[in-house]
């Protein structure tokens, strides 16, 4: 019998088929009177091109039954690249199989072994240290999944409790069965997961997320349009957002008041947006009118006069031209996204209508912020402004140090002004001798240390001019003013979070508009980007800038395996290049700042 899904085709003296899919009758009105649709199988096998062609009939019909259902809203466009999927996977097989090559990246193979490991016996340590807590997290997901099944129960029974012991041993056994499948087939543990958790209709196995790329790509892309489910909302999808946003807030546990204040202003959106609807009826395409809404808000809402008494919807409809940046944009989703990440794996939601929204960066991260110039930083460090400014013979310690030390290390404002006495140590070098550095690392007896990132902590010498300005003598001086002083700049509060508030405020709203360099672009944060440009154009390679910042060097081994490098190395390297020069024959007088340090503390 003649198959009539395949259409050969000729190129040259090369015979190969294309994939002819036939609408059904009672669709063709829905997709515009179309009757058929063709697909290349060009690099396809000829021997399986038969294979392909009924395995892409099945999916086709797939489709279709749930276009009929309203679970899917597809167009013709979104069932070919569906089905484009499912021939490149073929293919990949085909070549495993057949022509004996790997598609597999092994050294992929071996880090999802290792971090299935990992997660196993962290996953064992904390079912051990609270198996009461891990099974009421678990009820809930079990509830979820009975309810969604029609399925009564009684979590009291005997029958629940043997069900809940036997997901935790099943939890603990599919590491086993992952690792297994990941050396005798060479996938991912992110691909059985994505596949176990398709054939159950549930996101069963949230812990196995995986920020890896996929060896091969193995799921059809979302679709263009939201999917319309049928089926009623549950007890726990029915939860109001503040109840679900409450609960996320307060199971993140310990958090800075300046993150807690960004978290709760991204997430209270949702309610000004929708009032508090439950959180499971939110759809792709009420997100989508939401982002439409949310880069159409004004800056500084909450500041300024005119927008003060205006609710979200008015903000909209008054069309302003200074909107919220795109950063500020993505910042919003990406709460929003991770809440509902958390909702899916509590039962909240089934899917997360977040993904995917944030704006594509119209300007690099690192054109966000401009550097000064050499001139620049000679107006800024010039003795006559820097001196009076600073009033650092009145005792302002924090405004003389603090720009001298970043433009010379390349430490965040947060990094500096959090500094304690013993953070500042010497380190032995390569050689006999040592060398002083900046230890920047975040203390679990010092709440008030933060890291923005892991790759944050790390050590950063000390730069020849900051020791020449008398900055030991300056340490030891305070020292022995107040023996029991702890911090460096003792004489910083504490405000949201960090130390920042008196230096930001006046070196970012004072000092630079008095010297005429305020601009949107340039604050303190630009001396970091001082110090990063200065090593990028001296030819310093890139892992050794990204270690003096506390970047992550996106070499996963290095980051791994790897510890810091040895101070001198980062020195040699990195710290000993950064000066800074208004011509080839003159640079910035720096030392020219020298105070005499025992006069000004006493």
């Amino acid at each position: 019998m003649k198959n009539t899904h395949l259409v050969p085709r000729k190129y040259g003296s090369q015979r190969y088929f294309h994939f002819r899919g036939c609408v059904p009758q009672d669709l063709i009105s829905i997709f515009g009177g179309r009757k058929q649709f063709q697909i290349s199988l060009k690099n396809v096998r000829n021997g399986e091109t038969l294979l392909v062609s009924t395995s892409l009939i099945t999916l086709t019909e797939q489709l279709f039954n749930d276009i009929r259902k309203g679970m899917k809203t597809l167009t013709l466009e979104d069932i070919k690249e569906i089905l484009k999927v499912e021939v490149r996977k073929s293919i990949l097989h085909s070549h495993h199989v057949h022509l004996g090559t790997n598609p597999f990246n092994p050294e992929e193979r071996e880090e999802s072994l290792e971090s299935v490991s990992l997660r196993e016996v962290k996953f064992k340590h904390e079912i051990y240290e609270d198996l009461l807590g891990y099974e009421k997290s678990l009820d809930i997901k079990m509830e979820g999944i009975l309810q969604s099944l029609g399925i009564e129960y009684n979590t009291n029974s005997v029958n629940y409790k043997q069900l809940r012991r036997s997901f935790v041993k099943l939890y603990l056994l599919r590491y086993d069965w992952i690792k297994d499948l990941i050396k005798e087939t060479g996938r991912t543990d992110d691909d059985f997961r994505l596949e176990v958790e398709e054939k159950l209709k549930v996101e069963l196995f949230p812990e196995l997320k995986l920020h890896l790329k996929p060896v091969i790509e193995n799921y059809a892309p979302e679709p263009t349009q939201p999917y319309q489910v049928e089926k009623p909302l549950t007890s726990h999808q029915l939860t109001p957002l503040s109840v679900g946003i409450k609960n996320y807030i307060d199971e993140k546990g310990d958090i800075r008041p300046v993150s807690f204040l960004e978290i709760t202003h991204s997430l209270n959106l949702m309610i000004e947006e929708w009032d508090d609807i439950p959180i499971g009826s939110l759809t792709r395409e009420m997100t989508t009118k939401f982002k439409s809404h949310i880069i159409q808000l004004p800056k500084n809402r909450n500041k300024l006069p005119e927008y003060k008494d205006k609710d979200f919807h008015q903000l909209v409809e008054m069309n302003v031209k200074d909107t919220i940046s795109t950063t500020t944009v993505n910042k919003h989703f990406t709460w929003c996204s991770s809440f509902y990440d958390w909702s899916i794996n509590h039962g909240y939601s089934n899917i997360n209508p977040f993904k995917g929204l944030k704006i594509k960066r119209k300007i690099r991260p690192r054109d966000e912020r401009d550097r000064f110039t050499e001139l620049e930083l000679k107006k800024i460090f010039g003795k006559e402004n820097y001196i009076h400014f600073t009033n650092i013979e009145k005792g302002k310690y924090e405004l003389y140090w603090t720009p001298l030390i970043g433009v010379f290390s390349g430490l965040r404002l947060g990094e500096i002004t959090s500094l304690y006495l013993d953070n500042i140590r010497e380190i032995k070098g390569s050689h006999r001798e040592n060398r002083w550095c900046f230890d920047i690392l975040e203390e679990p007896n010092r709440p008030d240390k933060h890291l923005k990132t892991l790759s944050s902590r790390r050590i950063v010498p000390i730069h020849e001019i900051i020791l020449d300005l008398g900055f030991l003598h300056f340490i030891d001086l305070i020292k022995k003013k107040d023996p029991k002083r702890k911090r460096l700049f003792q004489e910083l509060k504490y405000h949201s979070g960090n130390y920042n508030q008196n230096v930001s405020r006046w070196f970012n709203t004072k000092y630079l508009p008095s010297l005429g360099l305020k601009t949107k672009e340039k604050n303190f944060h630009s001396l970091r980007h001082c110090v990063a440009d200065t090593l990028k154009q001296k030819g310093v390679e890139p892992h050794f800038i990204n270690e003096l910042l506390g970047h992550s060097s996106g070499n996963i081994d290095l980051e791994r395996y790897g510890k810091g490098y040895n101070p001198d190395i980062i020195y040699n390297k990195c710290v000993k290049k950064i000066f800074y020069e208004t011509s080839h024959t003159r640079g910035i007088d720096f030392k020219s700042l020298k105070m005499d340090w025992k006069k000004i503390i006493g």
